[in-house]
């Protein structure tokens, strides 16, 4: 691979931008975003004026205002964008992506109109598109300013073509960074998204100052309704097992690490006003996936006639104006 496009200077678009560059000095590197502010500054100084305002990026990377300067040529393009972005981003890149291009995810979330993994969201936008493509899906507890520093990480890059899962593997990851490979791209792309939900929760749990206890007796019964719906979609019972970074890894560093879903429900926990925390992370520029997902996921659930408590319960505090305290009440009743 001679040219990389991200596409999303986000928080981990910038971090992923940071790994890659740093490790492959000789590659082409381009990083995209909306945010003329986010590329002007890279641009000028190889830093962040938002995120990880002391991590500067190498030489090689290459800010741009243009897409198709980014994209065009690419043997890989990251998509470090929200998930409800992806198939409008997708639809977009479309006449500019090559023969043989890798599409790697990073989003953590489920289209909301759609109930779909962001994998299938690809797949129906190239519906019929001409060329070869492979998708994959890179997940696992990398919380994006640990990425930065460069602490010793672990994930997954999953792929139905395992041998495109092990390229991608061998290009990222470096002395720090370990990232196993595996098949099974609808377990990790939902175990991503389903542990943002639990990390809600478990952030409520926090804000409402119970202890450690109580919140990990919340993120065991939670996790149960996670699995349930996964396997119920397709997952592979191996992708939730204790041992995969996509699931036991991410999860464990969601619902305890400095997480933005997890802070998001330690907002409401404290206060009891969603639309409150909503507003205190957009003005962050801070996107909560849990939240979409949390909707996602009880539409699927009640679709497949799954009984999903926990899920069901962070589901109406977001969206049904559940008070805190009876999602307390609630969990308990549900133990």
């Amino acid at each position: 691979m001679q040219k990389i496009a991200i596409i999303g200077a986000g928080a981990f678009g910038f971090a992923m931008a940071k790994i890659i560059g740093d490790k492959h000095s000789d590659k082409e590197i381009f990083i995209f975003d909306i945010q003329k502010d986010y590329i002007n500054h890279i641009a000028e100084t190889r830093k962040h004026p938002v995120f990880h305002t002391k991590t500067k990026l190498s030489n090689n990377i290459v800010a741009s205002h243009l897409l198709s300067e980014t994209v065009e040529n690419a043997d890989m393009v990251l998509l470090a964008i929200s998930s409800v972005y992806v198939r409008g981003v997708i639809n977009n890149i479309k006449p500019m992506l090559k023969q043989g291009v890798i599409l790697l995810n990073i989003a953590k979330g489920l289209e909301q109109k759609s109930n779909l993994i962001i994998s299938e969201v690809i797949k129906s936008e190239l519906k019929n598109f001409k060329l070869k493509y492979y998708i994959c899906s890179l997940s696992g507890g990398m919380i994006a300013s640990e990425v930065t520093k460069l602490n010793p990480l672990c994930a997954e890059v999953a792929c139905e073509k395992i041998a495109i899962a092990k390229k991608v593997s061998n290009f990222i990851e470096n002395k720090n960074l370990r990232l196993d490979v595996t098949t099974d791209i609808v377990g990790v792309e939902l175990a991503g998204a389903l542990k943002n939900v639990i990390a809600i929760g478990a952030g409520i749990f926090d804000g409402l100052r119970f202890g450690e206890s109580s919140k990990s007796a919340f993120i065991s019964f939670a996790s149960r309704d996670a699995q349930k719906l996964a396997f119920a979609m397709g997952a592979k019972k191996k992708t939730f097992e204790s041992g995969s970074q996509a699931w036991f890894g991410d999860l464990m560093t969601t619902c305890f690490g400095m997480s933005r879903n997890r802070a998001f429900g330690e907002m409401i926990g404290k206060t009891g006003d969603v639309t409150k925390a909503i507003d205190t992370m957009l003005d962050q520029k801070i996107t909560v996936e849990g939240f979409r997902t949390a909707k996602v996921a009880y539409n699927i659930a009640k679709r497949k006639k799954l009984d999903l408590p926990f899920i069901t319960m962070i589901y109406k505090v977001l969206y049904k104006k559940m008070p805190v305290q009876k999602f307390v009440h609630d969990f308990i009743g549900n133990c």
